[in-house]
């Protein structure tokens, strides 16, 4: 009988853990940057992320060579074997829900929250806050959407552009100086999370 009383608490505690921790490896990241003539825009539908509701902590990367660009240039700049991207290869953000604790989902009802942690992106390391929203699904599911804004160092934004602009081919004759990034850097999460049973 103890044992059954063992077995079953067992059963109880890993459950009721595993139930406050939901991931999802198809989340979806926007980027976007914006100069004086044209938005430079980019998606990544491969962002693995995890949101564990009793530590109040959320956390996404994803690879910088699986981001899609608007622009088939830019694509080919960024997934081209000549780029080494081994380095910085990933976007990344570690940060908590801030009041998490006091966090209340119910089915079909957004809830707005505050997230605050470092996200990381090329070479930059920003401590960040942003705004969100939770929503939990009928299937159980809890959807996010989330925007995080950054202002990157110039030296990033210039040498960011120039490796664009030596890889671009001649035949566009484009610059940077037209259509390259900013130092405001704008990204979206939009994520459907699934809860985690191990």
């Amino acid at each position: 009988m103890r044992l059954l009383y063992i077995i079953l608490f067992s059963l109880f505690f890993f459950t009721n853990i595993s139930a406050q921790v939901s991931y999802s490896r198809t989340g979806h990241v926007h980027v976007s940057s914006q100069n004086s003539i044209k938005t430079i825009e980019a998606d990544n539908y491969q962002i693995i992320t995890t949101l564990n509701f009793e530590s109040g902590e959320i956390n996404f990367e994803g690879l910088l060579k699986s981001f899609e660009f608007r622009l088939g240039a830019l694509d080919r700049v960024f997934n081209s074997e000549r780029i080494n991207v081994n380095q910085y290869p990933k976007i990344k953000f570690e940060g908590k829900i801030l009041g998490y604790k006091n966090l209340e989902l119910v089915e079909n009802k957004e809830v707005e929250v505050q997230v605050k942690g470092i996200l990381y992106i090329w070479d930059e390391k920003r401590v960040t806050r942003a705004k969100g929203t939770l929503k939990k699904l009928p299937n159980g599911e809890i959807h996010a959407l989330s925007d995080f804004s950054i202002k990157i160092e110039e030296a990033s934004m210039h040498k960011l552009n120039d490796l664009i602009d030596q890889k671009l081919p001649d035949i566009l004759n484009v610059s940077t100086e037209s259509f390259g990034v900013s130092r405001d850097i704008n990204i979206n999460l939009d994520v459907n999370y699934i809860p985690r049973n191990w």
